[in-house]
This record gives C-alpha cells, sequence and structure tokens, in this order.
C-alpha cells in the first residue's frame, strides 16, 4: 500500500528527510562483508517500482507497482496505461524473463507479493498479488505462458474496498492475504477467497490506506505475522502484529509484537514488508525512514540497517546470508536509476517459506531454503 507520499505532503509536510542513523557503507568483499553492506544486485527496467520478490532455486521473481493511487500528472506523478510486468533474474542478477501483465488502462495500482509453490516440473507455478483484488498464477515452466486469474476478491469497488497486498502459503496450502481495509483473507488451494480476520485494531491512520501490508508465517508455522503501515491505535506509528493460525480469529486473538514509534525530526517509519530469518529473527522495511528493522523472536528491535541505496525498501526476501531489497521508489518524482532490487549482507539465511503442491496430486509440502 503506498501511502509515503500520501504522509509526505499531506501529514507532515515540515518533517526533515533524514533518518539521523549512519548509514552502512556498500563495502562488501567476497571474504568478509559486514552486517549492513548493501550492493546493487540487479537493475529494474519499466515500467520499475519493483515491489514484490520471491526467490525460487535458480531464479529470482520480481513485481513492478508503477501506477499511483495518490497521482497527480501536474505535479510529478502518473497513471500506468503501460501494464505491469514480473522480471526474472538469475541468481547473478542477469535479467532472463520478462512477463507483461495487462491492466486496466490510466492504472493506480500494480502488483505486490508473490508465492512460489511446491509443484514438480512442468507444473511450477508463481502467485501473483494485484492490488487491484486479484490473484493471478503463471506457470514457470511453460515458455511465454500468460498468467491466469486464480482468486478474486468478493467485493466489488476496486482497490478502495479492497486490496490484496501480501501473500503466503501456510503448511495445507491456503494463501494468507493481507488486506488494508483492514482485512485479512484466506484463499482456498481451489481460489475460494473468504475474510479470515477483520477487526477495527488494525485500521490504518486514513481509514482506507495505510493498514495491513506485509504478511509472513513464523517459524512455528503457528502464527501469522503482519504489518501496519501507519496505525490508527497507535498515531504515526508503524506496527507488527500476529494471530495463531486457527480457522476464526477473533479480536482477542490478536497479539502486539511491536511498535515503531515516530521520532521528533525523523519520518514516520511506515512497515511494509517482512522477512523471517531461521533464527526467528524479523526483518522489516521501514519505507518511511529508509532503513531495514531486525527484531528478535520476542519482538524486541536489535537492529537498524541503514544504506544511501535505500530508497523505499518494500519487498523482502532471503538469499543466502543476504537480504534482497526491493527499491520501490514511490517519491512524487520518478527517478529511473533508483529502480534497484538491493543485496544486503545479514549474516545469517531465511527460514524456509511454505511451499505446498497446488497440482492436486497430493497435500504434501516442499519448503524452500532461500538459498
Amino acid at each position: 500500500m503506498k501511502v509515503k507520499r500520501f504522509w509526505l505532503v499531506f501529514v507532515l509536510g515540515t518533517i526533515g528527510l533524514g533518518p539521523g542513523i549512519a548509514p552502512a557503507l556498500a563495502n562488501e568483499t567476497a571474504n568478509h562483508p559486514a552486517i549492513g553492506d548493501t550492493t546493487v544486485f540487479a537493475s529494474v527496467p519499466a515500467p520499475g517500482h519493483p515491489f514484490g520478490v520471491a526467490v525460487d532455486r535458480n531464479r529470482v521473481y520480481i513485481s513492478t507497482s508503477a501506477g499511483d493511487f495518490f497521482t497527480n500528472p501536474l505535479k510529478g506523478g502518473h497513471l500506468n496505461s503501460d501494464g505491469e510486468r514480473v522480471f526474472a533474474y538469475d541468481k547473478k542478477g542477469n535479467l532472463v524473463t520478462t512477463t507483461s501483465i495487462a491492466i486496466m488502462p490510466n492504472s493506480n495500482m500494480g502488483l505486490f507479493g508473490l508465492a512460489l509453490d511446491g509443484n514438480p516440473s512442468p507444473d511450477h507455478q508463481l502467485y501473483i498479488a494485484d492490488m487491484n483484488g486479484r490473484i493471478l498464477r503463471l506457470s514457470l515452466d511453460q515458455k511465454n505462458a500468460s498468467p491466469v486469474l486464480f482468486a478474486q476478491a468478493p467485493l466489488a469497488g476496486g482497490w478502495m474496498v479492497t486490496m490484496w497486498n501480501d501473500l503466503v502459503f501456510d503448511r495445507a496450502g491456503n494463501l494468507f492475504m493481507t488486506d488494508d481495509k483492514p482485512r485479512l483473507w484466506r484463499v482456498t488451494p481451489d481460489g475460494q477467497a473468504s475474510i479470515w480476520f477483520q477487526d477495527s485494531s488494525i485500521t490504518g491512520f486514513f481509514g482506507f490506506a495505510g493498514g495491513p501490508l506485509g504478511g509472513r508465517i513464523d517459524p512455528t508455522g503457528k502464527f501469522l505475522y503482519f504489518t501496519i503501515t501507519i496505525s490508527a491505535s497507535f498515531p504515526g506509528e508503524a506496527v507488527v502484529y500476529r494471530l495463531p493460525l486457527i480457522d476464526h480469529p477473533s479480536a482477542s486473538d490478536l497479539q502486539l509484537v511491536h511498535r515503531f514509534p515516530v521520532v521528533p525530526g525523523q519520518q514516520p517509519p511506515q512497515a511494509a514488508g517482512l522477512a523471517f530469518a531461521r533464527s526467528g529473527n524479523i526483518y522489516v522495511g521501514l519505507i518511511g525512514t529508509n532503513q531495514i528493522a531486525v527484531l528478535d523472536p520476542a519482538g524486541h528491535e536489535i537492529r537498524r540497517i541503514s544504506s544511501p541505496l535505500f530508497d523505499s525498501p518494500w519487498g523482502l526476501a532471503f538469499m543466502g546470508q543476504s537480504l534482497l531489497v526491493t527499491n520501490a521508489d514511490i517519491q512524487p518524482v520518478e527517478s529511473a536509476d533508483r529502480w534497484k532490487v538491493l543485496k544486503v549482507f545479514v549474516g545469517e539465511s531465511g527460514l524456509p517459506l511454505n511451499r505446498p503442491r497446488t497440482s492436486g496430486e497430493d497435500d504434501s509440502t516442499v519448503n524452500d531454503a532461500q538459498s
């Protein structure tokens, strides 16, 4: 959910831009990288604005979101009629394939979350969250495959009513989706979507925006963790919550994991994507301060990673002992040279994601080591 520019222009116009924390130097070496060393993994061509990221065994997939729903073309923003893209890179950052995804003319919304299933070739699939309330599915083993509709929000009205942001598989093959309206969704393996949790406590600051955004399942497999970009319950703060993966969670099941306070003289933190390390540490992208926060398994912040290369660090995914970070670049004036996927050394490996078989042959789950 792209709220950074709205917040800057309409809410905090006089707050300074600097995060006030010394940036990590991009001085990674082959043998002795330091925690926070940041380099460019890949450049992203038009339409730019890389959002989602998923790491497969020999590919890295990146989704784009070029439309801007707070846009004003006379003030540097734009609407997107050129469609969105899913780019596939090899593990060295070379662009391998491009898949075009049609959107409506003058769209102000694009793609975000990505999830991979565990189907063997020739039926391996990539699931793509469209923030216009769709999940698309793309066959990765078919040359020049076109994405097909897998699920659609059963609520009419576009992104102002329902915006599906991030998505993640549980062990049973259900997809869990964040929606900043504020709701969380569950989509069954046959593509049937229903509201899994809804409560005013996870409302975003703007009501129609700022709510649930990033989502991941913890190492126990028992909880869905999710971020609130700009909280209404804790005005201006970013928040991480968790819910037990039960059939019908209630408000009493909601657990607060961490609050990111607003620091005077800095932008509000604005939490976006998150990722779990094998250790249980939680990495959270903060698009307001252009940083990556690290929480321990108990939810205490233990580190903050900064880099002059960060420009709205949106999506996060582990590759080896590094994080791949997408630069969404959601400033009022676009800058194509900021459309990058960054590689940030963090010194630990990622938690394997659930990769269920979705072909119907069986319901076993393949975990991906993200390396």
